[in-house]
């Protein structure tokens, strides 16, 4: 497999052969360098010694700086030159020695510019091998730059786009054969997870409809007979078939309400089906607000009496919204009996409309219960979920009221959620984009139960 590792290992030696090659080189070609520099200045400060050199008063200190001298050069010509200027020079001969010195002068010129030369030549390869290192290196390293940025990050920002498309349910690109790289590993592992995960989706989405197929089914059948069930008992409790006991009248008043709460459940059931299958109908007119939350706590009466809990609304404002009444009647009453049975006795549960920086219309519902944990704020929007705990415990009901209100105002292109902590109650909130102040003047409210 051509990995993106062994690639680079390659990219390495031939950098460091390039690179090393032409430091050799230049370090070579400066030795060279040096050294002629050494030897022209060896022969400047040569020459200066000898023209100044008096040949009518030999002195032993010169004839000794003569032999040291001697034995410095290595050059066969300038060395045979010299020896006879020393030989000149200890043979007491001044003539003889001022011809062997202007000999020796005339060739040391003549070898300065041949130093001179070789200095100029090693002084341009040194430059000239320097220059290619560096371009050498410079060169590699933007090849090396390109190659990653084709090979590695252009392959890894594709990938990443492909995740985030993935997480946010986007699944518009194609599975495309992966390069034999470690990155090409990588996406050949993604494009196998991601096709098992879309096989699974598409298995759970045939069972998603299977089940909403059989609770549709199964609610409408389970309507029919349970409604006839509730006329009956409200028949036999009215005195039909004769006067019943005490006894039996309580029995029946508990049957015929658990028959009520049965059709709620199916109904419920049925309106899920409805919002996930897109068939829900809306039937959106501008309407109070004010009073759309006044009929439901009208509702409520019997539920928050009961609860010993009080019902208010703050602040109220003339204020309408363009939604279907029913619908948002449903919402305001699925919040307003959850924060209810979550309060504690003598709690009270408030209403309140305020308008968000986006010009949106807020319904909040505030209770004083023991609160929502944070993991769990999510999780009770989600049918057939309830949050429960320690200092939490079970309420009665099935999980289906949150998420069919969270249905019913997406329906309405607004918002829900919730603001809550352990032991600091709980304000759930919904937005409604279309809405307008009212001239109907409002009138003040304090509802308690």
């Amino acid at each position: 497999m051509g990995s993106i590792r062994s690639r680079l290992i390659v990219i390495f030696i031939v950098t460091l052969a390039l690179v090393g090659g032409g430091g050799i080189l230049a370090f070579q070609a400066f030795e060279k360098y040096s050294h002629f520099q050494s030897e022209l200045d060896f022969s400047y400060q040569v020459t200066e010694r000898l023209q100044g050199l008096n040949t009518q008063r030999l002195d032993d200190s010169e004839l000794q700086w003569m032999q040291e001298t001697l034995g410095q050069i290595q050059q066969r010509e300038r060395h045979q030159a010299f020896k006879q200027v020393e030989s000149a020079y200890e043979r007491r001969q001044p003539r003889n020695l001022r011809n062997r010195i202007d000999f020796f002068l005339r060739n040391e010129a003549e070898y300065r510019k041949f130093l001179r030369a070789s200095i100029d030549y090693y002084q341009e390869r040194v430059g000239y091998y320097a220059l290619v290192a560096w371009a050498s290196a410079i060169c590699i390293l933007f090849f090396t730059l390109l190659f990653l940025q084709s090979a590695v990050f252009s392959e890894l920002k594709a990938l990443s786009r492909k995740m985030v498309d993935f997480l946010h349910h986007r699944y518009t690109y194609q599975f495309s054969v992966p390069p034999p790289t470690e990155v090409g590993h990588l996406q050949a592992t993604f494009n196998s997870m991601a096709q098992r995960v879309l096989v699974q989706m598409q298995e759970l989405q045939a069972l998603d409809k299977a089940k909403s197929d059989f609770l549709s089914i199964a609610s409408h059948e389970l309507r029919t007979p349970l409604t006839s069930i509730k006329g009956s008992l409200s028949l036999l409790r009215a005195g039909v078939t004769g006067q019943l006991t005490e006894p039996t009248n309580h029995l029946l008043q508990i049957a015929e309400i658990e028959t009520d709460r049965l059709i709620r459940l199916i109904n419920d059931l049925l309106d899920l089906t409805k919002i996930e299958a897109r068939k829900l109908p809306l039937n959106p007119q501008w309407e109070d607000i004010t009073e759309l939350v006044e009929s439901t706590f009208q509702g409520l009466q019997g539920l928050a009496e009961t609860s010993l809990v009080s019902l208010e609304l703050k602040n109220p404002t003339a204020i309408e919204a363009y939604v279907d009444k029913d619908r948002i009647h449903q919402v305001l009453t699925n919040l307003l009996s959850n924060a209810i049975k979550y309060s504690p006795e003598g709690g009270r549960v408030s209403v309140q409309m305020d308008v968000s920086p986006q010009e949106e219309l807020i319904i909040s519902v505030t209770d004083q219960g023991q609160g929502i944990a944070p993991e769990d704020q999510d999780l009770i929007f989600q049918k057939f979920r309830q949050a429960t705990g320690p200092k939490n415990p079970l309420v009665k009901g099935t999980g289906l009221g949150l998420a069919i209100a969270r249905a019913l105002v997406e329906e309405h292109q607004g918002e829900i959620g919730v603001k809550s902590g352990p032991g600091q109650g709980s304000s759930f909130f919904f937005t409604l984009p279309k809405w307008r102040f009212s001239l109907r003047a409002s009138v003040p409210m304090d509802q308690a139960a």
